[in-house]
């Protein structure tokens, strides 16, 4: 999921429990997951219309880049593969 917050920042949530969430923001320099309780993230930041795929792309050309942690790498990755899937299922 694509999401934004009242600064018109961008961020890739990877993963989700119910309980905490885990997203990579759009920002200068070596990305990284940052963690919030699901409630403190619901008031935060908001579902954006952006399109998941080339937003993930952009999130890893910059990380290809500028750096990124493994765990934030591995989440996109994981994220990209997912949604390749499910288009890929529907024909």
């Amino acid at each position: 999921m694509v999401v934004s917050n009242s600064q018109h920042e961008t961020a890739v949530v990877v993963r989700r429990d119910g309980q905490t969430v885990v997203f990579v923001r759009f920002k200068a320099g070596k990305l990284s997951c940052e963690r919030l309780m699901e409630t403190m993230f619901r008031e935060t930041w908001h579902e954006s219309q952006y399109p998941l795929p080339e937003t993930i792309e952009r999130f890893l050309e910059h990380a290809r880049i500028h750096g990124c942690t493994q765990e934030a790498q591995r989440g996109l990755i994981r994220l990209q593969e997912r949604d390749r899937a499910v288009v890929a299922s529907l024909f």
